[in-house]
């Protein structure tokens, strides 16, 4: 499960670094400026989801009364007392807040970022779909071979493009050209038998997009629009909606 908490999300929306967890808590004990940057990145984190969960509870207060207030308005009745400028004012106030701890939270953690060691040789990594938008999910690539990584989609990416498939593998993408080569199946075995067990769909520009392409692809293949239609059969149109 990734990016479950809002500095995860605004990490992610921010960086495109997704973690399943805090990962600078396993630095806190380091000595020197990775240890200490990684105390302060703790810290500001607790702070920010802190203000998010207060600011989320603000808000949902604040539209309670405003829908009250309507209510009585529409009905030409008299407006009862509502809070709404006390309401209105907490929520101001920790929208300021909010502000001020989001640059925090951005700048402690490039901070901690440069000064921890690179990762190197890594056979997984995690992919924003979107980016800039952790709504639409995480695909997780594991490799497959130098050239290619096999794609699974995490719950939140399953919901947001409507497969089926949640931390199941949807298909592969490999080097291709200047860009990556999609190709869809639900088993690795399959990858090259074609038919109706893989599905090559169009090479994109970059690893998103691919990603991205395999997952509408199964949205479509499970859609009444699908008409057991291979790729190559796909009207211009659907094949670009391929790549939202």
């Amino acid at each position: 499960m990734f990016l479950t908490d809002p500095a995860l999300r605004r990490i992610a929306a921010w960086t495109g670094d997704v973690w399943p967890e805090h990962l600078w808590r396993h630095d806190t004990a380091t000595p020197g400026p990775t240890g200490n940057l990684a105390q302060l990145l703790h810290t500001i984190t607790i702070r920010f989801n802190d203000n998010a969960e207060l600011l989320d509870r603000l808000l949902g207060t604040l539209g309670h009364q405003a829908s009250n207030v309507r209510e009585a308005t529409a009905r030409h009745t008299a407006v009862p007392p509502s809070g709404l400028d006390r309401s209105a004012t907490d929520v101001l106030d920790q929208i300021g807040r909010r502000v001020l701890l989001e640059q925090l939270l951005l700048d402690a953690y490039q901070a901690w970022r440069t000064h921890r060691q690179p990762d190197r040789g890594q056979d997984e990594r995690h992919l924003l779909l979107r980016p800039g938008d952790p709504t639409f999910g995480v695909a997780t690539l594991r490799r497959l071979d130098p050239d290619a990584w096999l794609v699974s989609p995490d719950a939140e990416a399953a919901a947001a493009f409507g497969i089926p498939y949640t931390a199941t593998i949807v298909g592969q993408i490999a080097e291709h050209d200047n860009g990556w080569q999609p190709t869809a199946y639900r088993d690795p075995q399959h990858r090259h038998h074609g038919g109706g067990l893989s599905y090559t769909l169009p090479p994109q520009d970059d690893l998103g997009t691919a990603c991205r392409t395999l997952l509408r692809w199964w949205a479509l293949r499970h859609s009444a629009n699908w008409r057991s239609r291979r790729p190559e059969q796909l009207t211009e149109a659907e094949l670009a909606a391929l790549t939202e």
